[in-house]
């Protein structure tokens, strides 16, 4: 039953992605920018995956917020790119801790998400093709090497930037930061 399941989760994961991939080339991707409580957000996301984590070694956290944070943006497609830092950081991370949060740069008027693991890491000169559509740097770990891809696309419609810091056999720190008045470029 969990080969089943783990399976048809990874089936589902690929149909979303081909489709999500489709939008973006047809510009048909849809943004529905709301108010919205990133602390619920982020406590509700940090929850699912420890729900999801299999790994007693591997502590997920919810570390770093403001007291509050209401900000005008699509929850669905945020969410998408934060779960999908948090997936990536499970995959890579067999022990030690993956940290969210976010803080409020007022002076830049930005918000910057984190999600920063204690994994593997990533090869410094591998560091800028992750974004890239199709790149997996571990041929053997779950996965279309879409997702980071699709989260580029993402943040660059809600008119954020999109990176990542990493050093090899010590972690990865995946972010984005978003205006905190956002426009969607639809």
């Amino acid at each position: 039953m969990k080969i089943v399941s783990s399976n048809n989760e990874l089936l589902l994961q690929l149909i979303d992605d081909i489709l999500d991939l489709s939008k973006i080339e047809a510009g048909t991707m849809e943004f529905s920018l709301a108010p919205t409580d990133i602390n619920d957000l982020m406590e509700g996301i940090c929850r699912q995956m420890q729900e999801k984590n299999t790994s007693p070694d591997v502590a997920i956290t919810f570390t770093e917020k403001a007291e509050e944070c209401i900000l005008n943006t699509d929850r669905v497609r945020l969410s998408q790119v934060i779960i999908n830092f948090t997936n990536n950081a499970m995959k890579f991370t067999p022990k030690g801790s993956i940290q969210m949060g976010y803080r409020i740069d007022e002076a830049k008027d930005e918000i910057y998400f984190y999600v920063k693991d204690t994994g593997i890491g990533i090869p410094e000169d591998k560091i800028n093709e992750v974004f890239e559509r199709f790149v997996k740097l571990n041929t053997f770990a779950k996965g279309t090497g879409l997702g980071l891809a699709i989260c580029r696309v993402i943040v660059e419609r809600l008119g954020g930037t999109i990176g990542a810091d990493s050093k090899e056999g010590e972690g990865s720190c995946f972010w984005l930061r978003l205006p905190i008045t956002q426009k969607s470029n639809n």
